[in-house]
C-alpha cells in the first residue's frame, strides 16, 4: 500500500513539527480533508462521502433515541445538538466521532499514491472536531488494524512469507506512541531486532490480533526484509535446512559419497556467504544468531563426512 506510507509519513511529519491547517489529499479515487491541530488529526471529511454520519453511530451505540428526543435543525451538527438537548453525553459524541475518525482513515490508507498539499491555518473542514484527539500514531495504527480486521489468516501468513522481517523507521515511529495488545507488543520487541514471520507467529501464540496488525504493518512498509545483502537469501534457505533436520550431505550441498575434502571445500564456501562476520555487527541480532546456528550446523555437518 504504498498511498497509505505516503500519507502515513506525511502526518507523522505534521505532528512532528506541531503543525495546524487543512491537509488536502487528493487520489484517482476520493478527495478528503483533513484537519490538523497542532500536529494531531481533529476531524476528517471524505469524497465522495461513505455514509458514515455521526446520528448513525450515536444510534447504533444507544446514546440516541429519536422517540424521545427528536431530531437537530437543519443544518445544526449533530454533535452539538446531541449534547444540547441531552440526546448523547459528551463521552459518547467522543467515542463516536473517534471510531468515525478510524473507518475514515482505514478509508484513506487504502487509496492511490495521494497528492498531498497542508494549507496552514485554521483545521476546520465542516465537519465536528475532537476537543481530545488521539496520537497521530495512534490513529494510524487504529486504523491499520481497521483495515486488516476482515483479511482471512490464512491470507494473511502466505502473504508475509518465511522471510525474516524487521521494524523500518516508519515502524518505529508508529508503534512508539500507539498502545498496544500484549500480543502485540511481544511481536514488536522481536520486529526491533528482526525475526522471522514462524518466529513472531510462535511468540504470539498465534494471535490472530497479532498476525493481521503483523501484516497491515507489512502492506505499509512499517517492516520489510533487511536491507538487501548478499548471503541473507542463502542464509534463509540454510536456516529452513537446520530447522527441518536435513542430512549432512543436503547442508553441504553435495552429492552422496563426497570426499571428505570435498566436504571441506563447501563448507569453506558456504562460510564465505553466512558467517557471523559477512553480516557485521550492525546487523539485526536475530540474523547474527540464524548465522551463528547455521555455522555450528555447517560444521557438524563436516564433521559427520570425514
Amino acid at each position: 500500500m504504498p498511498g497509505a506510507a505516503a500519507l502515513a509519513r506525511g502526518l507523522l511529519v505534521l505532528a512532528r513539527a506541531g503543525r495546524s491547517g487543512v491537509l488536502d489529499v487528493c487520489s484517482a479515487k476520493l478527495q478528503a480533508k483533513i484537519g490538523v491541530r497542532e500536529g494531531r488529526v481533529v476531524a476528517m471529511r471524505v469524497l465522495p462521502d461513505d455514509g458514515d454520519f455521526l446520528g448513525d453511530a450515536l444510534r447504533r451505540m444507544g446514546a440516541w433515541d429519536e422517540r424521545v428526543h427528536g431530531l437537530p435543525d437543519p443544518g445544526e451538527l449533530v454533535g452539538k445538538w446531541a449534547a444540547r438537548v441531552g440526546a448523547a453525553s459528551a463521552q459518547a459524541i467522543s467515542h463516536a466521532l473517534r471510531k468515525q475518525l478510524q473507518r475514515r482513515m482505514a478509508r484513506l490508507l487504502g487509496v492511490d499514491p495521494p497528492e498531498l498539499r497542508l494549507t496552514a491555518g485554521s483545521s476546520d473542514v465542516g465537519v465536528p472536531a475532537l476537543d481530545e484527539p488521539p496520537k497521530t500514531a495512534e490513529l494510524i495504527v487504529s486504523a491499520l488494524r481497521e483495515r486488516a480486521d476482515d483479511v482471512p489468516l490464512l491470507w494473511a501468513r502466505r502473504r508475509l512469507g518465511d522471510s525474516l522481517v524487521v521494524l523500518t523507521p516508519l515502524g518505529k515511529e508508529l508503534v512508539s506512541e500507539a498502545v498496544l495488545w500484549p500480543d502485540e507488543a511481544a511481536m514488536i520487541s522481536l520486529l526491533e531486532r528482526g525475526a522471522p514471520a514462524d518466529v513472531l507467529v510462535q511468540a504470539t501464540k498465534g494471535s490472530a490480533r497479532a498476525l493481521r496488525l503483523l501484516y497491515a504493518l507489512r502492506q505499509v512498509g512499517a517492516c520489510a526484509p533487511p536491507e538487501a545483502r548478499g548471503g541473507y537469501s542463502m542464509l534463509l534457505r540454510k536456516t529452513r535446512q537446520v530447522r527441518q533436520a536435513a542430512r549432512a550431505a543436503e547442508l553441504l550441498e553435495l552429492p552422496n559419497g563426497s570426499a571428505p575434502q570435498d566436504a571441506r571445500k563447501a563448507l569453506r564456501k558456504l562460510a564465505a556467504a553466512v558467517h557471523p562476520d559477512r553480516f557485521g555487527t550492525s546487523a539485526p541480532a536475530a540474523i547474527r544468531s540464524a548465522s551463528h546456528q547455521v555455522m555450528s550446523a555447517l560444521v557438524r555437518a563436516q564433521n559427520d563426512l570425514r
